[in-house]
């Protein structure tokens, strides 16, 4: 009990944790940061230092205060805003968004984070990664949907039309120093993830339109879950009619406004019938659409469409999920731990409490076999050109048995890293607002309760969890004359210790032999259970390898060892400045 006598000017403030907070540069006090990209860049890891550090400066402070203030309710509330018509009763659906939010993506594009004359593979994705330490902001989903929008394009890049070829170099190559944004449309009203039901009808129609435009495919139908509504092109899913693939789902990519109509705001052929309002990612329209007869370009075969979606575009877009999370958990540790020493109770910093220092390396420990098994798995992206394979049947044409287990694995990898990761990430967040009592749920107070909705919002994204479970399963089921699940277990671990491998591997096995999860009877239902716990505990595994091969030896970071760094540095900040004056 404190002997202090009552004081009504109570001076208590908050500001050295606030100094030491919003003074921590992402990148280059990170230690752990430092030692993933080392680990990982090899001959490139000087020039992407360089690179990271400079940026880093714009991340960690101005691109950081613009998050923040777009995150303001008032800001939020502007992005559910639609306007329909103009004065002269024109239709032009235009969105309102905040003014940060359209800078920030305007700064995070201009990046061109796709031109490969600009950034190398590795440094793509760590600049990618660093952005992320801000959350989604309304600008994280669109460069996701570029990324796929770019890979899947480029894969077809010889045999594109003209009209693809320009939208391809605009998004990936930029356009008189400015990148268009890219999304994808794919869900629709009677279920999103799964894209063979979708109704969306594309038709090839010789006649001339009304904007002009004449032997070309024309979308008809709705898309109900449409994120980055704002961006300039978009890639869709629409069944062709008329052809022998009628009944599959073909890809296509659709720009927004043709060239000289965005500044009229006369659209392609499609009204933005409602903007949703979702838990999370506030900052990213989300629409209804409504396509009469938009034109469209299509993206490789039609029959491929589904194939490519799912094995491209979606993958990427898991990918996007995991590094978001395992970037944003970096943030969210060290945020909340820095607090847990700054702030006291009953005279201690209540990071001397044994269940706080318990909760403290948890959150440490999650946050940084996050990273690491993030970085392990792109890793492999990176191995494999930044190709991924469009589905199992083309797998299956690769002679090379190695590397077409080695592809298959990276496949698996995608879809069981975005299971934990995003189904950690709430839980984690949840625990690190917890750090600030009741101060954790203020939204001027901290960014956790941005970063808590978006969670949510990346756990559904690209696939729930009981869907992609069901698919892993199958997936393994289908390849197990020629990968049986032994060997991918014992392949998935390797390195990891043998007698924990085989633990794994039997199980695994047990889990995967059986023939379908689609039955609902007592052995399928227990088989369910045991495969959702089993998932979560052999990522770990892979994870906890892969911060075991990164080797880092750093020490923990100290509140007040950064406050008297802070404060020097910031003098000396200060000295320089008024030298130069």
């Amino acid at each position: 009990m404190s002997n202090q006598e009552g004081n009504r000017n109570n001076q208590y403030n908050f500001d050295d944790y606030l100094f030491v907070r919003d003074n921590f540069n992402y990148y280059s006090d990170d230690d752990f940061f430092q030692a993933l990209v080392r680990k990982y860049t090899g001959d490139e890891f000087e020039q992407i230092d360089r690179d990271l550090r400079a940026l880093s400066d714009y991340v960690s402070f101005r691109f950081r205060n613009l998050a923040e203030k777009a995150n303001e309710l008032e800001n939020r509330i502007k992005v559910t805003k639609l306007r329909h018509y103009d004065a002269h009763n024109h239709r032009i659906d235009r969105i309102e968004r905040c003014l940060e939010t359209e800078t920030l993506e305007q700064e995070v594009f201009s990046l061109g984070l796709f031109d490969p004359v600009r950034n190398t593979p590795w440094s793509r994705f760590i600049k990618m990664f660093l952005l992320y330490e801000n959350g989604e902001a309304g600008v994280m989903c669109p460069v996701a949907c570029s990324h796929g929008a770019v890979e899947l394009m480029q894969k077809y890049e010889d045999t594109l039309g003209p009209e693809a070829k320009k939208i391809l170099k605009h998004i990936r190559d930029g356009k008189k120093g400015e990148y268009a944004v890219g999304a994808q449309f794919v869900s629709e009203i009677q279920g999103g993830s799964d894209v063979p039901a979708n109704l969306v009808e594309v038709v090839f129609e010789k006649e001339e339109g009304s904007d002009g435009i004449s032997n070309c495919w024309r979308l008809y139908g709705q898309k109900f879950f449409c994120s980055a509504t704002h961006a300039d092109y978009a890639i869709v899913t629409a069944k062709p009619k008329g052809v022998e693939s009628s009944t599959r789902v073909a890809a296509f990519v659709v720009p927004s406004w043709f060239p000289g109509n965005k500044e009229r705001e006369i659209r392609n052929s499609f009204t933005i019938d409602r903007l949703k309002q979702k838990l999370g990612t506030a900052e990213l329209p989300t629409a209804e659409i409504t396509y009469n007869g938009a034109v469209a370009y299509p993206i490789g075969p039609l029959e491929k469409g589904l194939a490519d979606i799912v094995g491209i575009v979606l993958s990427l877009s898991r990918i996007h999920v995991a590094f978001g999370m395992a970037a944003g958990a970096l943030r969210v540790a060290r945020e909340a731990i820095l607090y847990s020493q700054f702030r006291t109770a009953f005279d201690v910093p209540i990071s001397s409490f044994p269940l706080m220092i318990n909760q403290i390396n948890d959150l440490d420990h999650y946050s940084k076999r996050s990273a690491a098994g993030v970085f392990k798995v792109y890793s492999e992206y990176i191995h494999f050109g930044e190709e991924l394979i469009s589905g199992i049947r083309e797998l299956e044409k690769i002679d090379n048995i190695e590397e077409r287990k080695h592809r298959f694995r990276l496949r698996e990898l995608i879809m069981l890293q975005k299971i934990v990761v995003a189904d950690e990430a709430p839980a984690m967040i949840r625990k690190a607002i917890s750090f600030f009592g009741g101060h954790g749920i203020m939204e001027d107070f901290l960014s956790f309760p941005r970063l808590h909705r978006d969670s949510m919002i990346m756990e559904l994204w690209e696939g729930p969890r009981n869907v992609l479970l069901t698919q892993i399963h199958r997936d393994l089921s289908r390849v197990n004359y020629w990968y049986p699940a032994d060997d991918f277990c014992r392949d998935l671990l390797k390195g990891a210790d043998s007698d924990l491998i085989e633990k794994y591997v039997s199980e695994f096995t047990r889990i995967i032999s059986h023939d379908s999860l689609l039955r609902n009877d007592q052995k399928t239902l227990a088989i369910c259970r045991d495969w959702e716990e089993l998932s979560n505990r052999l990522f770990i595994a892979y994870q906890e390898q892969a911060l075991r091969e990164l080797n880092y030896k750093g020490k923990p970071q100290k509140f007040s060892k950064l406050l008297r760094e802070f404060k020097k540095r910031k003098n000396q900040e200060m000295q320089v400045d008024m030298v130069i004056q």
